[in-house]
């Protein structure tokens, strides 16, 4: 009966994408678009029998998500008032720190947001985890395709390239194509992005900005701190483009300003303490137990604990993980993708064309990805983590390098 339900909702899935002008007509052929789509269904798929072995069943949080939407789908047909109240409620004496992983109402709220969506999954698809899976990558085709958009609008030459970027890249398919709160992320990343490009470049519309607040209001409960970097990034992005020729100077004088009022904060115990919220992160990272666990001493929250921890931090966000740690087959993939990587940030650094200038769109992608992969090398200490917190990054850090480039570039204009 599975089986059955997952062939149908395949099919009807496939369809809906041919069908549906925000897909259809985005550019990338329809062709290229089921092809996309059906991979990110075997990826997700890869995913789950990943997490099916019995070396990682335990502690894997899709399978506790998806075993736990069962009991909620059951709760939602007998009182479904007590079911959406449930993720309002939380059971300590305070809502706690907003970025505290410990009796925390917004800690527990990722979690609960993506039970919430299983269960509600669960009733049309009578509890097939694998046809959920179809459901969850429509959801996140949405925001993948949007992101392409963008790409497109500024990079029009470059398809095949933005393709491989968005779509393509392997940490980015694996992790954000299975039952999780990453796909969901990035996909509410990629349809925000597109909507705040489409609002100054064409104009304003009450129904995108109360998309764009849906958008973040997503990425506000499945990872806070996400969107309180963005918010930066996106206001820098948009001033620039009132100040032309002026980009790079909008860029680094609003974070250096963001840097010196951050040190004005230091040696206050103060739940608004960039410095302590990182250090109480990382702590909690360190009471996890893992394998993968690279860095044992804890970061203190002063300057010149945060100056001898900024090696560890580099290392950790763009260099884990190291060839050294081959010895985990399940490394060699992100070792590979970390050389490959290189070599074309390398190669649009050095192409002999460069005929394209950097507009304020890539210095956006890359401020407010770099943004984000710090705070995972500072909080970060275990290398199997940094490698998924790292994956949705990837899209919107290795684009650009991508588009930029001539070395590896083929003829961009297939469909």
């Amino acid at each position: 009966m599975q089986a059955l339900i997952f062939i149908g909702y395949l099919l009807l899935f496939s369809a809906s994408i041919l069908r549906i002008p925000f897909f259809y007509k985005s550019g990338i052929g329809k062709i290229n678009l089921v092809a996309i789509f059906l991979l990110k269904i075997a990826a997700g798929i890869s995913y789950a029998l990943f997490y099916r072995l019995p070396k990682y069943y335990a502690g894997a949080d899709t399978w506790r998500f998806y075993n736990q939407s069962i009991v909620e789908k059951k709760w939602l047909l007998s009182d479904p008032i007590a079911f959406v109240k449930d993720l309002f409620i939380y059971g300590y004496h305070s809502s706690g720190k907003l970025f505290s992983g410990e009796n925390s109402f917004w800690n527990d709220l990722k979690s609960n947001v993506l039970i919430k969506i299983l269960a509600l999954m669960n009733v049309i698809t009578n509890d097939s985890y694998y046809t959920n899976i179809i459901i969850f990558n429509f959801l996140f085709f949405i925001g993948l395709v949007a992101l392409f958009k963008v790409f497109l609008f500024y990079f029009p030459e470059k398809k095949g390239m933005i393709i491989i970027g968005v779509f393509l890249l392997p940490s980015s398919l694996f992790w954000c194509s299975g039952i999780h709160k990453d796909g969901l992320i990035l996909s509410a990343l990629g349809t925000l992005i597109y909507l705040f490009h489409r609002c100054f470049t064409f104009r304003f519309s009450f129904k995108a900005i109360f998309s764009i607040l849906f958008c973040a209001l997503v990425i506000f409960s499945l990872r806070n701190y996400m969107l309180f970097a963005l918010l930066p990034a996106l206001a820098c992005w948009y001033i620039s483009t009132k100040f032309s020729g002026k980009t790079i100077s909008v860029f680094i004088a609003f974070y250096v300003s963001m840097v010196v009022l951050s040190l004005l904060f230091v040696g206050l115990q103060s739940s608004f303490n960039p410095f302590v919220i990182l250090a109480e992160k990382q702590h909690e990272f360190l009471q996890l137990s893992g394998n993968s666990s690279v860095i044992k001493s804890q970061l203190q929250p002063t300057i010149y604990g945060i100056a001898s921890y900024f090696p560890h931090a580099l290392d950790m966000a763009f260099l884990r993980p190291h060839l050294t740690e081959v010895n985990n087959l399940a490394y060699i993939p992100a070792i590979a993708e970390s050389f490959l990587f290189f070599a074309v940030i390398l190669a649009s650094i050095f192409s002999k064309s460069r005929n394209i200038t950097p507009r304020p769109f890539t210095y956006f992608l890359l401020f407010f990805s770099i943004s984000i992969l710090m705070i995972c090398g500072f909080t970060i200490p275990l290398t199997g983590a940094i490698v998924r917190y790292r994956s949705l990054i990837l899209p919107l850090l290795i684009t650009p390098f991508l588009c930029n480039q001539t070395w590896f570039s083929y003829n961009n204009n297939q469909t």
